[in-house]
């Protein structure tokens, strides 16, 4: 397969191929940066109004965690000024502490996820610049943390609301609701990128991960065994890729057959299909594949890979002969939810 077709490459042995800047890439860089904002919706967010003729906004919050970390470095403490002040001493002498420390509380968790936000917004202009992800799945981690600080934002409010309702019998006008905007706009996002990264790079390998000599991909190797993170164009592979079956002592006793990717299509094995091939080292198997015949893979005795394109409950269902793996060196097949072994003699 020459270079020049790489684009067109969409599945190789049953994963997807990720291509920089796509526009699977491309919409998660947009999504990436627009959850990366969310704390900047708090800046002038309303969240206390009409006390005092003193208005409170996020950026009141800001500006009281930083005096009030800076009163602790300082060790003169810090007295809540202007609208927070107000609301403590609404909220009457019983209530009066509780919501300075929630105000607190406040003030942390919008801070943290101003630092989620830069750390998303690098995995933006990583995505900008490079095209892909290398841990695509780290932005829907991080959306995942600013969704679950933005509710707990939210209930802190409506917590303060009902602690000053009490205390001054509804004399404060809170805008409580106005805190839950930003938690339903992260739940959604989160909606939007766990869809775009479960469609486009969940079970995926990177173009740059794709290396040519020839015309039939086979996994080359992992760092773990259910994570596949290299893909090969193997010369000594020749199995053409319309096949759907392989008869029986096809390539038996080959002895310059190191690696077998049976290609997508492929539902049964013959029987010695591989046998005595002393120098097969790799195996890859297709998902829909449904019969392995009886010595099948028998003497293979450098035989240490066999990736399954499927998991571990497809691969209980394959029909397996007898002796389909005995004298081989693995008793193992590696599923995409891990590693199996297996009965090498039925």
């Amino acid at each position: 397969m020459e270079q020049k077709d790489i684009r067109k490459i969409k599945r190789v042995d049953g994963y997807r191929v990720n291509h920089p800047h796509s526009a699977a890439n491309i919409f998660y860089a947009l999504f990436t940066l627009i959850i990366a904002a969310l704390p900047a919706a708090y800046l002038f967010l309303p969240l206390i109004d009409k006390l005092g003729g003193q208005e409170i906004s996020g950026l009141h919050l800001y500006q009281f965690g930083f005096a009030f970390v800076m009163g602790i470095i300082s060790h003169t403490g810090i007295a809540p000024t202007g609208g927070i002040q107000l609301v403590m001493d609404a909220s009457g002498d019983m209530f009066r502490d509780p919501v300075g420390f929630i105000f607190v509380g406040l003030s942390a968790v919008l801070y943290i996820m101003a630092i989620f936000s830069l750390i998303l917004i690098i995995l933006f202009f990583v995505l900008l610049i490079k095209g892909y992800l290398k841990h695509s799945k780290a932005v829907k981690v991080f959306t995942v943390f600013q969704f679950i600080f933005a509710l707990l934002f939210a209930l802190a409010m409506l917590v303060i609301y009902l602690l000053v309702k009490i205390g001054s019998s509804g004399a404060t006008d809170l805008f409580v609701w106005a805190s839950f905007y930003p938690a339903a706009g992260a739940l959604l996002l989160l909606i939007i990128i766990s869809v775009i990264h479960t469609c486009n790079f969940a079970n995926s390998v990177r173009e740059k991960d794709l290396v040519y000599h020839e015309e039939e991909p086979v996994v080359e190797h992992v760092t773990k065994v259910n994570e596949i993170t290299r893909i090969k164009y193997e010369p000594s592979n020749t199995i053409p890729p319309n096949t759907t079956s392989i008869g029986g002592h096809a390539f038996a006793e080959n002895q310059n057959l190191t690696v077998a990717n049976i290609p997508l299509g492929v539902g049964k094995l013959g029987n010695s299909a591989f046998a005595n091939c002393l120098n097969l080292k790799v195996v890859s198997l297709p998902a829909d594949l449904k019969e392995i015949g009886f010595n099948c893979f028998f003497n293979c005795v450098e035989l240490e890979r066999i990736n399954y394109a499927g998991t571990k409950e497809e691969w209980r269902k394959i029909t397996r002969g007898s002796n389909w793996l005995a004298k081989a060196k693995t008793t193992e097949v590696i599923c995409l939810d891990g590693a199996i072994v297996v009965n090498p003699y039925h």
